[in-house]
């Protein structure tokens, strides 16, 4: 029995358990304690079963030889194993069964992390047996480590383990982004490749962890299986193919190796569709081969290009294919137990391919300088000329754009200026008038209207002739424009001798009567003669019918207030005319 007591460092189960197979895939606990266990001997402490349809089980017994409370947590040490049942007997009864791994929902796991791990609290002097099951959904084992840690030990190893893949997986996001931005700027197909090689990379890496599985996709264990051999297959594919653009395999590597590249490509993309469907095994003993085929055709195209023009591209290349080997051959000797566990040793797979990563990335920045140096003559030549071209260019386009502008300006100011007066025509009024009382309605604001009429200008007309009549009109106009010295004032023309003022006022409201008398007044003084005018002054005079709305007045209608407006202007006539006729609402 493993004896558990006050120790702090974690303890690999494996190396102390013992080992059953169960080729029906039917057994349970109770069925195998008499039986023979497997031949079969773990690699230190981790079990790794490759390709199998057997069920394989870990039998170890703990024992509390402390005092104290037992507490522990059994990491299963693999976020991908398939299926992973926990079953934790004293004295032959059951105390607790867990069903749970990659294939069944994330919610199974009694904690909450990217491996599955389950809690056991042990009595002082207490000893369990705990049976561990590892069954694989098509024969493909993953390698698992199954560990017994204390609480607090393996906290701390899982905060490190956090900030490890925090740094990693910033730091290709970080790559990513900017070579993306490279990619937009130059659309080099290098650039464009190397970002899907990078996404592909980082979708399989998260997958492979498990953080996949713990925070986007938990609810659905088949997709997460489906994900992970799709995004294997896409990161062989898309290395491929960004190796071919890289090394520009193509005019450098010869035509045969170009090929083996090329096909091991198109072969590893081709099992994404398989995938899709399920087939999870097959995939990976598939696309691994195309995997090795394609570093092993990549080193060999960087070594015979280390001299020639390719030189610098093929030297990122074969250090940067070093780092991520030697990063992987640490990573499977730990696992192995050939290394010790250490935080070198367990994270050498990150670090060798994050530095992979930055290599390939500071490569094709030198590329890009290589080609900017290369181009940077041409460019001169070609940015003096275009420099010449677009200044004269420009000074064309200014002139031609300011008579346009100009030409527009014109063409606005006629389609709402009415062409005798000067005034704004009917058209610009309808607009104007139905957003000032919209905008009243809105704020509150007090607001002003008012309709006016030259008095007895048919008769003007009829004694001095249309000509002076359509003079009278301007005078007039040009007088009351010459007025309305605000910038939310506006004078519009309505049709034949009646005009409309539309202008915001200040509180008091009333005040907008006494411009509007001053307007009146003004007009009489023009001394215009009109000998036809009933008023007993013989000059030309005008009546007024003005709308005052006070800021308590609401949900006004534009076609209510000229309504009123005109029928105030029909009292100033039937008044005796030359009068203002007001009305505030």
């Amino acid at each position: 029995a493993i004896v558990v007591g006050d120790q702090d460092e974690p303890i690999e189960l494996a190396r102390y358990g013992r080992l059953y197979e169960d080729p029906s895939g039917k057994l349970q606990p109770a069925d195998l304690a008499q039986a023979k266990p497997s031949d079969r001997l773990p690699s230190g402490g981790t079990l790794s079963f490759g390709y199998s349809t057997s069920a394989w089980w870990l039998h170890v017994r703990l024992r509390n030889a402390g005092a104290g409370s037992g507490y522990r947590l059994l990491d299963i040490g693999s976020p991908l194993q398939d299926y992973v049942d926990v079953y934790v007997l004293r004295d032959g009864r059951t105390l607790t069964h867990v069903e749970t791994g990659d294939r069944r929902p994330f919610a199974n796991r009694p904690i909450a992390q990217r491996s599955p791990v389950l809690p056991l609290q042990l009595a002082p002097g207490e000893t369990v047996d705990v049976w561990i099951r590892l069954a694989a959904y098509d024969g493909l084992h993953e390698a698992v480590k199954p560990v017994l840690w204390k609480a607090s030990a393996y906290a701390q190893d899982a905060q490190t383990q956090t900030l490890v893949f925090g740094l990693y997986y910033g730091l290709l996001l970080t790559i990513m982004a900017y070579t993306l931005f490279l990619f937009v700027s130059t659309w080099q197909g290098a650039f464009g490749w190397y970002v899907a090689y990078i996404l592909a990379f980082l979708a399989w890496s998260v997958t492979f962890r498990g953080y996949g599985f713990q925070y986007f996709w938990p609810r659905h264990p088949d997709f997460n299986n489906q994900f992970l051999a799709i995004a294997a297959a896409a990161s062989y594919a898309t290395c491929g193919v960004f190796l071919i653009y890289f090394l520009d395999t193509r005019r450098h590597a010869g035509g045969g190796m170009h090929k083996v590249i090329a096909w091991s490509s198109a072969f590893a993309a081709a099992w994404i569709v398989p995938a899709l469907f399920g087939v999870y095994a097959l995939t990976f003993v598939a696309t691994i081969p195309a995997g090795l085929v394609l570093i092993g055709a990549g080193l060999a195209t960087g070594i015979a290009q280390r001299h020639g023009i390719q030189a610098r591209p093929a030297r990122y290349y074969l250090v940067a294919v070093s780092m991520l080997s030697f990063g992987a051959v640490l990573y499977w000797l730990r696992m192995l137990g050939v290394l010790p566990s250490n935080v070198v040793t367990e994270n050498a797979l990150q670090l060798g391919s994050a530095l992979e990563v930055l290599l390939l990335a500071f490569g094709l920045a030198d590329q890009m300088n290589i080609l900017r140096a290369e181009k940077l003559l041409a460019e001169q030549t070609a940015l003096r000329t275009q420099a010449e071209l677009a200044h004269r260019l420009e000074h064309e386009v200014q002139e031609r754009t300011q008579e346009l502008e100009s030409a527009n300006r014109r063409l606005n100011e006629m389609a709402i200026t009415d062409e005798l007066t000067g005034a704004y025509n009917r058209r610009h009024f309808n607009t104007v008038f139905a957003a000032e009382i919209a905008r009243h309605n809105r704020h509150r604001a007090p607001f002003a209207f008012c309709l006016l009429d030259v008095d007895h200008f048919k008769a003007y007309n009829d004694h001095y002739g249309h000509q002076k009549g359509d003079e009278v009109l301007r005078r007039l106009s040009s007088h009351i424009r010459a007025t309305l010295r605000r910038s939310g004032d506006q004078f519009f023309r309505l049709g034949g001798e009646e005009f409309g003022v539309v202008f915001t006022i200040d509180e008091p409201p009333d005040k907008a009567q006494a411009f509007v008398e001053r307007i009146r007044a003004g007009i009489a003084e023009l001394g215009i003669p009109h000998e036809h005018n009933g008023d007993g002054q013989g000059v030309v005079t005008a009546s007024f019918g003005l709308v005052i709305l006070g800021g308590e007045t609401r949900n006004m209608q534009p076609e209510g207030v000229y309504a009123l407006a005109d029928q105030l202007l029909y009292r100033a006539k039937a008044e005796g005319r030359n009068r203002v006729v007001t009305q505030m609402v």
